[in-house]
């Protein structure tokens, strides 16, 4: 891609997803939803224990922070279909935006991570408590990891109830709710896909068509389509025009997800807010890596020998540069951004919706963390 093209699909300076709405204070009470329910948490058993007192603050803390995109998404695809209820996006997106917080924690035991958005997580926190108290390293990691499972167990339980509270008070109840479990589902099978191609052999590699579906599911099904799609239903769009914004949306946050590989790969961590070596050390299948091994196959070496801890990561990121790995998937990106603009254009009335929905896609190809 020419430097030149890039320039033309850069957003304004403005923050990534900092769009006005119209209710300027939505996001704020989505923050205020979230916090209450971490707080009830706390409260909820009887007998009340100090571990949950402590659990739900952790809780909160792991909710704390982010770029709150799907609450965004579903504010403006509300009001984008004329819905005046002050209360049922601020329900919707909150639940969205738990979701996104107990599929993150899920996430990390999986990974193995121990750092989300600069600090560390919920399972490192309870792991290090317990090892500076005397617990033997191996059991504390166990209980961490325990722990976090609970804890995004927990916010998913909480995201359900808050999406069922949502659909109630919109025109579609039946569809808001099935729309917020296609995503919980969607998302389920597209973390099963990535354990498994994680699994698999460097050689064959799979193919990159393989891991796109793969991410589809896992991010931009519950990130960009279903929060969009939801939203719209909640205004009581119909359900083509509903599906029409999620097709939108579905390739921006597939966009999305293509440039977050690339930042878990070269990104800074100190911007991102997570190690850049995980994926890397973890031998973990990412559109960029299937791009570079269908371009190189002797690239298998090299990630295997940083996987085995032979080779350092950056000798894996400047393989992957050589073969244009990182050009391919910023293309890739590009164009899907490109198509779902386009698509925006096609599908839906100008005005508000359209320009909010097209600016979040063209931002996400500058992200930095």
């Amino acid at each position: 891609m020419s430097p030149a093209t890039r320039r033309r699909l850069r957003a304004p300076a403005a923050g990534l997803f900092d769009l006005a709405t119209p209710d300027p204070g939505y996001l704020s009470r989505v923050e205020s939803e979230i916090a209450a329910f971490a707080e009830r948490a706390g409260h909820r058993c009887a007998p009340a224990l100090e571990s949950s007192v402590e659990f739900a603050r952790q809780l909160g803390r792991a909710c704390d922070g982010g770029k709150r995109l799907r609450p965004v998404l579903v504010e403006a695809a509300y009001r984008g279909f004329g819905g005046t209820d002050a209360e049922a996006p601020v329900l919707l997106g909150a639940a969205f935006e738990m979701l996104h917080s107990a599929l993150l924690i899920h996430d990390d035991v999986i990974d193995r991570d121990s750092v989300r958005r600069g600090r560390p997580n919920i399972r490192s926190v309870y792991r290090d408590r317990l090892a500076r108290d005397g617990v033997d390293s191996a059991a504390a990691a166990h209980a961490g990891d325990a722990v976090a499972i609970v804890a995004g167990d927990v916010l998913l339980a909480g995201s359900v109830r808050l999406a069922a509270r949502a659909a109630a008070r919109g025109a579609h109840p039946d569809l808001v709710g099935e729309c917020f479990e296609d995503a919980v589902v969607a998302s389920a099978a597209g973390e099963l896909e990535d354990v498994l191609l994680s699994c698999l052999p460097t050689v064959p590699a799979p193919a990159p068509e393989r891991v796109l579906d793969m991410e589809s599911l896992k991010t931009a099904a519950y990130s960009f389509d279903a929060p969009l799609r939801a939203g719209a239903l909640l205004a009581g769009a119909s359900p083509g025009d509903a599906a029409d914004l999620g097709a939108i949306g579905r390739r921006f946050g597939l966009a999305y997800q293509i440039v977050d590989d690339l930042l878990g790969t070269f990104g800074d961590s100190t911007r991102t807010g997570k190690p850049s070596d995980s994926d890397l050390l973890e031998g973990k299948v990412t559109v960029v890596t299937a791009f570079g091994l269908a371009r190189d196959p002797d690239l298998a070496s090299v990630l295997e020998g940083v996987r085995d801890g032979r080779l350092p990561p950056a000798t894996a990121r400047a393989a992957l540069r050589h073969a244009g790995a990182d050009r391919h998937a910023y293309g890739l990106a590009a164009d899907l951004v490109e198509e779902g603009a386009s698509l925006a254009g096609s599908l839906l009335p100008a005005g508000p919706l359209a320009d909010a929905v097209v600016s979040i896609g063209r931002r996400v190809l500058d992200r930095e963390a």
